[in-house]
């Protein structure tokens, strides 16, 4: 044993002497400290946490069963050792009753008092290192509530013993819900999947995650989770990848969406301009003239394809920076309306209505022209059945709103937040094969943002669509930096 530290209380000065000198032959690095009083012995255990305190109970004044009771009302882990008279067993049983940890009968027996402080003194290591210990746990737990991954803590019966905050935040259980239960039954699907949760013997770069769905409240969630191995059970920590699944996915079918998309045009130039080259082939004045338009239609609809690509790479890269100039709204308005009037099928009308002599407002006035033009260009391209398509312009009290209204398919109100996700297309069953690349209104959404406005949509299923893009008259912050390569695309 080592930097061990007793006390010893007796009034009998021969004892002070006798027992310390037993304690420095038999037991190796154990300090003795004695007084002759409880008095004096209360002021010293207030100052120091002892291994052990042995005592005598007949003390004058406060006796030693008195003292026991002082000492469990303040140091309750320190055993505390009596020592009793020959014949003063009613005392000893009085004492153990009191939460003493053992008693010695004079004349003391030098080795049995030996072997007790020893067993005293390991005793007491052990709730200090118990105490370290739950200590040590309590403030993992408080640590552990502050990550951001979920975590867990499942033991070799199953049954769930820590559960954190970020676990009741990603999965919607609540600490009160799961612990104490095993975890095929608190944790929806967890049954289904838990053989597929890669475990390790170890934390490391080596241990790799797997990635698995669960049903919570018929909500579909799919975490990224691994597992610890140790003694008592498995550590899990997870976190939630529905959305970064869900991107993966819109990806996917964003890749497809675009080869598409570009092979229509490439063919249709490819098959074109080879038609121009047979030798073979005897190309009139106006087959010429309809094959070059149908090269520079396509060629067009390919740049448009490339520029919304580009132009979301630099809008998520932060390299985009907008510009700031008076813009005359109204001039803007009808211009894009003359030029769409020119390109639209016969069976739409396009019109532009709302507030006539509106004060010029300071905005980048390229982007906002390009946020305008999808709107327009969307409106034609979901109006297969012809009908007015109307750009109004209005003043609010707060600054402009410019509505762009359709008489075409319409959008579900469920999919009104939706649609201004990148990559996100409405199913095809609603938009009768119209396509895209999913990325146009996640770009007005964004360049609206960064003019200082905002843009909202109303619609209702099979009779159209109102978008609306709300200006603020104020000028635009500045923004420091080059304005973007990206050319805004044009209007045809």
């Amino acid at each position: 044993m080592k930097h061990s530290r007793v006390l010893l209380v007796d009034d009998d000065s021969a004892l002070l002497e006798a027992l310390p000198e037993t304690v420095r032959l038999h037991m190796d690095g154990v300090e003795i400290d004695t007084c002759d009083s409880a008095r004096e012995a209360l002021e010293r255990i207030e100052a120091i946490d002892y291994d052990a305190i042995v005592t005598d109970i007949k003390m004058p004044g406060m006796d030693g069963l008195a003292l026991l009771l002082e000492i469990k009302e303040r140091r309750p882990s320190t055993p505390t050792l009596l020592i009793t008279g020959h014949g003063e067993r009613d005392l000893a049983v009085r004492a153990l009753r009191g939460g003493a940890y053992d008693f010695l009968q004079k004349p003391i027996d030098r080795n049995y008092f030996v072997a007790s402080l020893e067993r005293a003194i390991q005793l007491r290591g052990l709730d200090r290192r118990v105490e370290d210990q739950r200590q040590a746990l309590e403030r993992h737990a408080r640590v552990l509530e502050h990550v951001g991954d979920g975590v867990f803590l499942v033991d070799v019966d199953g049954v769930i013993r820590l559960w954190n905050r970020s676990a009741e935040r990603i999965m919607g259980l609540s600490e009160a819900a799961v612990l104490e239960r095993r975890a095929g039954e608190a944790i929806p699907g967890w049954a289904d999947v838990a053989s597929l949760v890669p475990t390790w013997p170890t934390p490391g770069p080596a241990g790799g995650r797997g990635t698995v769905p669960l049903d919570i409240g018929g909500r579909e969630l799919w975490i990224s989770i691994s597992g610890i191995e140790f003694s008592d059970g498995v550590v899990y920590a997870f976190r939630d990848v529905t959305d970064e699944r869900r991107i993966d996915s819109l990806k996917d079918e964003f890749v497809a969406t675009v080869s598409h998309e570009v092979r229509t045009p490439l063919s249709a130039i490819y098959g074109a301009s080879m038609t121009l080259q047979r030798k073979d082939l005897e190309v009139g004045a106006d087959d010429r003239a309809r094959l070059v338009a149908v090269i520079a239609s396509e060629a067009d609809r390919l740049a448009r394809i490339i520029n919304e690509i580009l132009l979301a790479n630099h809008i998520d890269s932060g390299r985009l920076r907008m510009a700031r100039e008076r813009v005359d709204v109204t001039e803007l308005a009808g211009g894009l309306v003359e030029t769409l009037r020119m390109v639209a099928p016969e069976s739409i009308r396009i019109e532009v209505a709302g507030s006539d002599g509106l004060p010029p407002i300071e905005t980048d006035g390229d982007r906002l022209r390009q946020v305008l033009v999808n709107l327009l260009e969307n409106a034609v391209k979901y109006s297969p059945d012809g009908g007015v398509v109307e750009l109004r312009i209005d003043r609010k009290e707060a600054g402009v709103r410019f509505s762009v209204r359709d008489q075409g398919l319409g959008i579900p109100s469920s999919e009104y937040e939706r649609i201004f996700d990148k990559f996100y297309r409405l199913d095809p069953h609603l938009t009768r094969g119209v396509g895209g690349t999913g990325l146009g209104l996640y770009i007005c959404r964004e360049l609206v943002r960064r003019l200082g406005g905002r843009i909202s949509v109303s619609s209702e299923t099979g009779r159209g669509s109102t978008f609306f893009v709300d200006l603020p008259v104020e000028p635009l912050p500045a923004t420091g930096g080059e304005t973007s390569e990206v050319p805004a695309a044009s209007a045809v």
